[in-house]
Order: structure tokens, then C-alpha cells, then sequence
């Protein structure tokens, strides 16, 4: 009886002794993998917005990079179909002019460049700014960043938008030319 009294305490023991770790090791993961986790902090447009060219904004006192794109440089001259110049990067910026307007402007901010510019993506009425200047052409995919914005940068091609319309250099290329 004795020996039927100290097996049960035992496996009772045993079995905390299990609970125990489990929830040791629980803890353990949550805490190492929610370090990982990226939070991807959200601001909200309080001050004006201010187009600085087609690829960067400012409000709040911040500068934001749009992520995953790049846009032709406000002095890039671009080629239209019947080959006569124009100011493509001009061209952006007004798009996104258009776009933004007056309306508010939410960014999930992905990190810094070395510009210690915001990086981020960034929407308007629940429009993907990023996504809606690739995808009208005024922009193209930075591919050495990202790949988010590949399939419209396609479709822009593809149907002749914006700067496809014509002939144009790379921004990375026009820029590294002019330095």
C-alpha cells in the first residue's frame, strides 16, 4: 500500500515536473520569437503632406522614402513616343500630387535608408501609393530592394503607361550617370 502510495506521488511529481517545462519552454519561445517579429510602426498624416519628388514625402517633421520603387529624378529628361523630351520626373511628382491631394496619408514604416529617411509604404483612401505609381507607370520596381511591385511594373509595360510610353533611363542609372 505504501509502495502503490509512493508510485502515485511519484508520477504526480513526474507529471508536474512536465507541465512545468512545457510551460518553461512555452515562455521561453514566445519571448525569443516575438523579438524576431518585425513591428512595422504606422504614421498618420497631421501636418500637410509635401511632395518632394515622385518617390519621397514629408509631414509630421519626417521624411519618407516610398518603399520598393524608384521614380525618375525631377531634373531626368524622358523621351515620348514621337521622341520629344520631356520632364518624366516632374511628370511623377505631379502624379502623386494628384493622387495625395489634400487627403490624409498613413505609412507602415519598414525602416531607414542612409539618408535617415523613413521607409515605408505608404496609403492614401486605401489606395497603396507605391503600388499605384509602378502601376501607372511613373514609377518602376527597385528591384534591388524589393520585389513588391515586379507584376505592376509588367502591367505598366505592358500597356504603355507613364514612362513606358516612351524611352527612358533607369533613375539608378540616370543618377549614377550624373554624379
Amino acid at each position: 500500500m505504501e509502495a502503490e502510495f509512493l508510485f502515485h506521488n511519484i508520477i504526480k511529481v513526474k507529471v508536474f515536473i512536465k507541465i512545468k517545462y512545457f510551460l518553461l519552454y512555452s515562455l521561453l519561445f514566445s519571448v525569443c520569437f516575438s523579438a524576431f517579429a518585425k513591428d512595422t510602426p504606422e504614421i498618420l498624416s497631421t501636418t500637410k503632406v509635401i511632395i518632394t519628388d515622385g518617390d519621397t514625402i514629408k509631414f509630421n517633421n519626417k521624411k519618407i522614402r516610398l518603399h520598393g520603387i524608384d521614380t525618375p529624378e525631377i531634373k531626368q529628361l524622358c523621351k515620348s513616343k514621337n521622341g520629344e523630351d520631356y520632364k518624366c520626373g516632374v511628370k511623377a511628382k505631379l502624379a502623386l500630387i494628384n493622387l495625395i491631394s489634400s487627403h490624409q496619408v498613413k505609412c507602415s514604416v519598414h525602416g531607414k535608408d542612409r539618408y535617415k529617411r523613413l521607409i515605408a509604404t505608404c496609403f492614401v483612401k486605401n489606395i497603396n501609393i507605391n503600388e499605384w505609381l509602378v502601376k501607372e507607370g511613373w514609377a518602376l520596381a527597385y528591384r534591388r530592394y524589393s520585389k513588391d511591385y515586379v507584376d505592376e511594373e509588367v502591367f505598366a509595360k505592358n500597356n504603355n503607361l507613364g514612362i513606358w510610353r516612351g524611352d527612358f533611363l533607369e533613375p539608378w542609372k540616370w543618377r549614377r550617370l550624373k554624379k
